[in-house]
């Protein structure tokens, strides 16, 4: 479907202007006081301290706090401990926070919301939008003869040259408002004036496959805060939370980030690119991306996260990802006591108690143990070093690197395994989660990928992903956890899938195929997946796998990028619909 422009139906003099507060009168419908603060301020909606209204309303004791209805312009605070968010919830039990028809517009390309240690919390109904937004948008006006050279001109309504940020650039084509190509990373900015300038891309990307026109748009990362924290909403060490029909249109990092909780539910919850006729500003082109990374991310779960009829749509990255941290043993001699270097290099999040999966780096699973001591060790001895200079990390895992010490941590038995096998907290990885009825696409990467155990995912509606649909499998290169045990697959229709729709597998730490049981007790089955690239399933390393009554119709394999011509069998039987190994 293509979306027409703001530019269509926009004037000159209205381009790059916020609109009034009563432009959007069926959402705003309660307006009162807040219009005459508009007016009194200047601003193109009312400013309203969020923090001090819902402090005060627990401190009179209420359980069902509704935030008026409106669209109300936020500021961050600065709390120590926390740094610069625009809503810090902490230390809340049994209450209700209801955002139903208000619009929370964050003023800075900070953190929009941060839950901490809260139990049974209900946040319903709030819509979360950024101004100045933490992107731009501009259209390519002329490239090199080799693309590895763009000059863009940036589009009125979007931020300026000054706060581009980051190094990663996504192209849009401006026929269908669909990705052109693929993500751009490694490239550099030059700044030619304050509504232009040139991307140069490395030298790893050729015009062949190159897909971008004069003419498509790009969209870049901004920032324009010194008081950065990171991510859109930020739940941590938290107890069945539900987040409820909440929208989010922006964010510079994940959306819905959860990390060490327990049991959260996330319902009817959407990340999306906002439509032109609902923004709260007119802008030369309407937004084409929504977030720059992924929609929603769970990690170290002790019970998984349930999404239910959520929507993840125009984002950087993973629609749903759920998993846990691995950390590398680096030295287990046949002993219970080993060595263990931290992912990151920083403390492990291994506990006394907690029963761990056990990877060796050729990719065996060996049975689970149970930690019966844990504790700071010494320095990393040359040999540990020289592994982790030459192991195969991507992005911020790379850090582990820079690791200083090893610890020691004590098995409730002995095991021999080689360095660079891993180590994972089993109880911290998710188990438990559910997708159900979700959309996810389109978007740059995975649509759904899952790390953990005892879970399912089933009825959800995958569109036009350009990495796989849905995908279970631990990766040892992001040091994450963990293998899958007892899974559900059914139900699920996938429509224009760019790579494997359907992947269960898991690989060493050569990257080579893990042996059978790395994977246990799958089950894929009842699901549809149309004009994708093939194959449309693959599984490796799984014992016990029900593959039944799947539809597999059409096929498009110049969806492949092509640095994936050469996986899951692609240069051997470009047409094999499943590949098994």
């Amino acid at each position: 479907v293509i979306v027409p422009s703001v530019a269509s139906t926009m004037t000159d003099e209205n381009k790059g202007k916020r609109r009034k507060t009563t432009d959007n009168i069926d959402f705003l419908d309660d307006l009162n006081s807040f219009t005459s603060q508009v007016n009194e301020q200047k601003l193109p909606y009312a400013l309203f301290d969020l923090q001090s209204f819902v402090n005060e309303a627990i401190a009179r004791g209420e359980k069902t706090i509704v935030i008026p209805k409106g669209r109300h312009y936020v500021e961050p605070q600065k709390t120590q401990g926390y740094g610069w968010q625009h809503l810090l919830l902490k230390d809340l039990n049994d209450v209700i926070i209801d955002g139903t028809k208000a619009e929370m517009i964050c003023a800075e390309t900070t953190r929009a919301i941060t839950l901490d240690n809260c139990k049974n919390v209900t946040l319903v109904g709030l819509t979360v939008d950024y101004d100045p937004l933490p992107h731009t948008q501009g259209r390519i006006a002329g490239m090199s003869s080799d693309k590895s050279t763009l000059h863009i001109e940036l589009m009125d309504g979007y931020p300026d040259a000054d706060f581009v940020w980051k190094n990663v650039v996504e192209i849009y084509s401006s026929q269908t408002d669909e990705l052109a190509t693929s993500t751009y990373y490694g490239v550099s900015f030059a700044k030619t004036g304050q509504r232009s300038l040139t991307i140069t891309k490395p030298g790893n990307y050729k015009a062949q496959n190159s897909d971008e026109q004069v003419g498509d748009i790009v969209v870049i990362n901004t920032r324009q805060t010194q008081s950065f924290v990171s991510h859109a909403i930020l739940a941590d060490k938290c107890t069945n939370l539900v987040l409820k029909d909440m929208t989010l249109y922006a964010s510079h990092g994940f959306g819905f980030f959860e990390t060490d909780c327990t049991a959260s539910q996330y319902i009817n919850c959407k990340v999306d690119r906002r439509p032109p006729e609902q923004d709260f500003m007119t802008r030369e082109y309407r937004r084409l991306r929504s977030l720059s990374l992924d929609a929603f991310h769970s990690k170290h779960a002790k019970v998984g996260p349930s999404y239910i009829q959520c929507t993840a749509r125009y984002n950087g990255d993973d629609g749903f990802a759920i998993n846990g941290h691995y950390h590398i043993i680096s030295y287990a001699p046949g002993t219970r006591q080993i060595r263990v270097i931290g992912k990151l290099g920083e403390e492990p999040d291994l506990v006394v108690g907690d029963e761990v999966e056990l990877v060796s780096y050729s990719g065996e699973r060996v049975p689970n143990a149970k930690i019966t001591a844990i504790e700071a060790g010494s320095d990393l001895w040359q040999s540990e070093r020289n592994f982790l200079n030459q192991a195969n990390f991507a992005g911020r895992v790379k850090n582990t690197r820079s690791a200083t010490s090893v610890y020691y941590v004590t098995l409730n038995r002995a095991i021999t395994l080689p360095i660079g096998s891993l180590i994972a907290s089993a109880n911290r990885i998710g188990n438990g989660f559910l997708v159900q009825g979700c959309t996810a696409g389109p978007n740059r990467s995975r649509g759904i990928l899952v790390k953990a155990s005892n879970g399912s995912i089933i009825n959800n509606v995958l569109v036009d992903n350009w990495g796989m649909a849905i995908k279970a499998s631990p990766e040892f290169k992001w040091l994450e956890a963990g293998s899958g045990n007892n899974i559900t697959i059914t139900g699920n229709t996938i429509t224009k899938c760019h790579d494997v729709a359907i992947a269960v597998h898991a690989e060493n730490g050569d990257g080579a195929i893990s042996p059978v049981g790395a994977h246990n007790d799958v089950k894929i089955s009842g699901n549809s997946i149309v004009d994708s690239s093939m194959p449309a399933i693959a599984v490796t390393s799984t014992k016990n796998l029900d593959l039944t009554n799947n539809i597999i119709s059409g096929r498009d394999n110049d969806l492949v990028e092509p640095w994936r011509q050469n996986q899951f069998g692609r240069s051997q039987k470009p047409n094999r619909k499943i590949f098994l190994k």
